[in-house]
């Protein structure tokens, strides 16, 4: 029997052993809420890339519960209007202030809580106290009016390098095809070194060597690298990060209405000034339209094929109708600074 009654003590004593229980403790039935003295009510903070690091400190006098105990503090944040049903919480501490920079701040709010982007947007901002994960307590909030920024994509890109001294701000500059795509020719007289650049400056994004095509934004990467001295087409993707750079030998018109008919080019002049191409030549009633390097892969036709003059459209099989034959004087504009497009005249002398 003795035998017996130490085995169940023994059992007992474990099983009590193994139960853990939470931290009871008897708090004041009136609990002070904590009372946030910063960001002070109704002040203001605009978002720029030169202070997105710039902290935002929240501070608070801290919650009396009337116990000694370790009391949570979480930092909940708003839009104005939501009564925080729509809250994210920026940070949590046992002290009694905490700070976010302006950037991590700027990306929530527009992320997690859809404010507008560039745009002024009143928020709240909160202190709950918690003891135990229980008995929570809320500071009256305060509001500011917060700018976010979003940096948006840019109608062009900058295109700095060896050719030009490495001068954002008197780069050459390729124009915006779609909202993160971009396409343009430029003449780049020494093989070396360039980069995209979101802005005429190195203080945004610039776009260096991520290696098989691919673009980098690290300010840091290397540059992209062209072999030999000439005209090129340049193709930038900033969503994808991808790019291309094509050597352009020349430009020349084909087609029934020139020389060589279907069967060969006949090459163009090209001005690096005015970055156009241009020939005077004889031209005979037939089908005329441009193709450079005197291959397929890059080659262009008219938005109308009865237009002497008009834009060109990308691998379009059309061609450009020559009616009357005569001497001509061809030109292909490349060079998108007026129309924004690909251009050309065909002018009879």
């Amino acid at each position: 029997m003795k035998k017996i009654f130490f085995i169940i003590l023994a059992l007992t004593f474990g099983l009590l052993s193994a139960c853990k229980k939470e931290p009871h403790v008897t708090v004041s039935s009136n609990i002070a809420a904590p009372l946030l003295t910063n960001p002070a009510d109704g002040s203001s903070i605009t978002v720029t890339p030169q202070d997105s690091l710039q902290l935002m400190s929240a501070k608070w006098h801290k919650a009396n519960y009337g116990v000694d105990a370790v009391v949570s503090y979480f930092v909940q944040v708003d839009l104005a209007g939501n009564n925080f049903s729509k809250h994210i919480v920026i940070g949590t501490t046992n002290q009694d202030s905490l700070s976010l920079t302006y950037g991590n701040l700027n990306n929530m709010l527009i992320n997690h809580l859809h404010a507008p982007a560039n745009a002024a947007s009143t928020i709240e901002v909160r202190t709950v106290a918690a003891i135990y994960g229980k008995d929570s307590v809320y500071s009256k909030p305060v509001k500011i009016t917060f700018t976010t920024y979003k940096e948006l994509a840019p109608d062009k890109l900058y295109v700095p390098g060896a050719y030009q001294g490495w001068n954002p701000g008197g780069a050459l500059t390729i124009p915006a095809v779609t909202t993160y795509t971009y396409e343009g020719y430029i003449y780049m007289g020494t093989a070396d070194y360039f980069k995209f650049t979101s802005a005429p400056d190195w203080g945004h994004i610039n776009f260096g060597d991520a290696g098989g095509g691919k673009l980098s934004t690290d300010g840091q990467a290397g540059g992209l690298k062209v072999d030999a001295a000439g005209v090129y087409k340049l193709n930038a993707d900033i969503k994808g990060l991808t790019y291309s750079a094509a050597l352009i030998s020349t430009f020349g018109i084909i087609g029934t209405a020139t020389p060589q008919a279907w069967n060969a080019s006949t090459a163009m002049t090209y001005d690096v000034a005015k970055n156009v191409w241009s020939i005077k030549l004889a031209l005979v009633p037939g089908a005329l339209k441009f193709r450079a390097n005197d291959a397929w892969d890059i080659n262009y036709g008219p938005a109308d094929a009865n237009a002497l003059t008009g834009k060109l459209i990308f691998n379009d099989p059309g061609a450009i109708t020559i009616t009357d034959a005569g001497t001509y004087t061809v030109t292909l504009d490349m060079s998108q600074t007026a129309q924004k497009n690909y251009a050309y005249t065909i002018v009879k002398n």
